[in-house]
């Protein structure tokens, strides 16, 4: 389900200059966790539009320090969280109104998820990722290279989809539960097998098309496999 969302939100078109409305945001995430969604749109800011106001902007902290109290937040649910939470959304309206015209909107986008933590429904994370796609499609617009400008939203999507469907983990062979064993299959050092014969039986070695395996009495032998 949420592939798909995720196509349709790349398929959508928006607004050159401000991208998707908060409304096509909503639409397609709206039941994802909310804990997790935000944890998504906070690494998206980090990866894609604060660097570029860390650059400049050295001693100005107020962004990263709205999106370490969104992530204390979600860590802790305490009161004192809450609170700092709040004083740093506060902050960061100061620094968007400090930049108005310049780096607002990355300002307004850290503001958003640290005003999510006392806010009632996810419209503040909206806002987020609005802005997060406006700072983009601007910064195309500057240097003129509209030929970009369907690739920022590809960013946008490519970050909540490591966030919100990370790979499963690998699962090393000697980890994984035994599989049958068969002439056709292919298999790998240290790989767990179920013989019809011989029982379980682990690789030892394997080398073209055969593989060298240990049986339950100690015993080795050579059996074929399919290489790749």
């Amino acid at each position: 389900m949420l592939p798909e969302r995720f196509d349709r939100l790349a398929a959508l078109r928006g607004d050159p200059a401000h991208g998707l409305p908060v409304t096509a945001w909503a639409t397609n995430l709206e039941d994802v966790d909310r804990d997790q969604l935000m944890r998504a749109v906070i690494e998206a800011i980090r990866t894609l539009i604060l660097p570029d106001w860390e650059a400049k902007r050295t001693d100005d902290r107020r962004p990263q320090e709205a999106l370490a109290a969104a992530e204390a937040w979600l860590e802790t649910r305490s009161a004192e969280a809450v609170n700092n939470a709040k004083n740093a959304a506060k902050a960061c309206t100061a620094a968007r109104n400090d930049t108005y015209g310049y780096d607002h909107r990355i300002a307004d986008a850290a503001r958003g998820m640290a005003w999510a933590v006392t806010a009632k429904d996810n419209a503040p994370i909206w806002d987020s990722l609005a802005a997060i796609e406006e700072e983009l499609l601007a910064r195309v617009a500057l240097v003129g290279e509209y030929h970009r400008v369907p690739e920022q939203r590809k960013a946008i999507l490519a970050v909540l989809r490591k966030v919100l469907m990370p790979p499963p983990p690998v699962v090393s062979p000697e980890h994984a539960p035994p599989v049958p064993y068969s002439a056709s299959g292919h298999f790998v050092v240290g790989q767990k097998l179920i013989h019809k014969m011989f029982g379980d039986i682990v690789v030892t070695a394997a080398s073209g098309n055969t593989i060298d395996v240990t049986l339950p009495d100690g015993s080795t032998k050579r059996l074929a496999h399919k290489p790749k």
